[in-house]
């Protein structure tokens, strides 16, 4: 069905990429999976798997227009999930995975020299989880790479290892599983993540931390110190950022960024009356500001789910910043100028799909303007892979679409 709005919404357009694709084929959005550079549109995403998940087929996607169009620039099988990916200044992309089989990480590093054919490989080793995140500091040449099994990581782009802390223990009752990073302003490096109950399918709860020197240091917002191997769960001394009373529901952190002083979160309490939260905090002292909850939404666009992501321009301060999720089975987009104090309805996907999974995207807004993400649609069997762009600056607004067709 069509959403009626306070204002028309800017369209969502969408490509599919794979329409071959398993169920997992855009895993989560606890890392970021889609880039863009001078020389195209990149993204990754798994198209076939076996039961145990042992031999994955995985790809690197190409768009040379806009994202009109993939084309298919490396794959491989192996015991892995999507990809995370990142993009420096010189077109060059940074993939790692993770092999669940031989325990360890790969970095891949593809140049525009070689047309992306022909990566140079380096082995990450002891961290080959199948939850992890990367995030990159290009002023120091370097990427920042962390797994669920707490091992945090400072490689070069040349792929030298230069720092490997164990950073975490298990609690009593938690162990962590899924990784997020974000970087904040003078080059603060931002941790979090969402842990487990111990021998229980139940998502505990979420904890942040920064550091402010590459690794060297850890603390919490307030300033107050961390000494590895920090406690994962609400024993440890790490920031808690779920309440009191979401213990014995599944909260999942969908995503997070840090804005202009404020760090963003997005999170989903799957109490027995569903808790949509979005929270925002003082990075300089920690505290929470603001807690929107049980609904996440603009003028009357609800967002709803597990995942979604943030997308911003971080050399802009005082810029917007975008969330984009599902309501319910279509996408959605709401916008903030206000950095996070209000949020409005921004775009609508229109068309609608028997069934969506793991959104994720570009937390940077291209250069021309557009907001990038991914997606799974499943309900299809095979499941198909999707693209979509949002543009930010767009010429004029046009009324919300109210088409249920599904896309062919």
């Amino acid at each position: 069905m069509g959403v009626a709005t306070a204002a028309p919404l800017v369209p969502i357009e969408i490509t599919l990429v794979d329409n071959n694709a398993t169920f997992y084929g855009t895993f989560q959005s606890h890392n970021q999976k889609i880039v863009s550079n001078d020389y195209g549109i990149f993204m990754t995403h798994i198209r076939t798997r076996n039961e145990s998940f042992t031999a994955q087929q995985w790809r690197l996607s190409r768009s040379t227009n806009g994202g009109e169009s993939f084309t298919t620039v490396y794959e491989a099988t192996h015991a892995t999930n999507p990809p995370a990916i990142e993009t420096d200044s010189q077109g060059n992309i940074y993939l790692v995975r993770g092999d669940f089989l031989d325990n360890n990480a790969y970095l891949y590093k593809f140049s525009p020299q070689n047309n992306f054919t022909q990566p140079t490989i380096t082995t990450i080793p002891r961290v080959g989880a199948d939850k992890y995140s990367m995030m990159i500091d290009e002023p120091n040449s370097r990427l920042f790479f962390f797994s669920k099994y707490d091992w945090f990581n400072v490689i070069g782009f040349d792929g030298s290892i230069q720092r490997t802390v164990r950073l975490h223990r298990d609690g009593d009752v938690a162990d962590l599983v899924y990784p997020h990073l974000a970087m904040g302003a003078g080059g603060v490096l931002h941790l979090a993540w969402t842990s487990q109950k111990i021998g229980i399918y139940l998502y505990w709860d979420i904890h942040h931390m920064i550091t402010p020197d590459g690794g060297a240091t850890w603390k919490n917002l307030d300033g107050s110190t961390l000494r590895p191997r920090i406690v994962t769960d609400h024993n440890g001394p790490a920031q808690r950022i779920t309440l009191d009373d979401e213990f014995e529901s599944h909260t999942w952190l969908s995503n997070f960024m840090v804005k202009d002083g404020k760090v963003h979160f997005v999170y989903l309490a799957q109490a027995p009356a569903n808790r949509q939260h979005y929270m925002r905090y003082n990075a300089q002292t920690g505290a929470r500001e603001i807690d929107r909850q049980p609904d996440f939404k603009g003028d009357v666009l609800p967002l709803r789910g597990l995942d979604g992501f943030f997308a911003s321009c971080s050399d802009q301060p005082g810029s917007p910043l975008y969330y984009v999720s599902f309501a319910v089975s279509t996408l959605g987009c709401l916008v903030c100028y206000d950095n996070g104090t209000t949020w409005n309805d921004f775009a609508w996907g229109g068309a609608t799909f028997p069934g969506t999974y793991s959104i994720g995207g570009c937390r940077e807004i291209t250069d021309d303007g557009y907001i990038l993400g991914s997606f799974t649609a499943t309900g299809y069997n095979p499941e198909r892979v999707y693209f979509f762009k949002i543009n930010t600056n767009p010429p004029e607004l046009t009324p919300t679409p109210t088409s249920t067709a599904r896309p062919t």
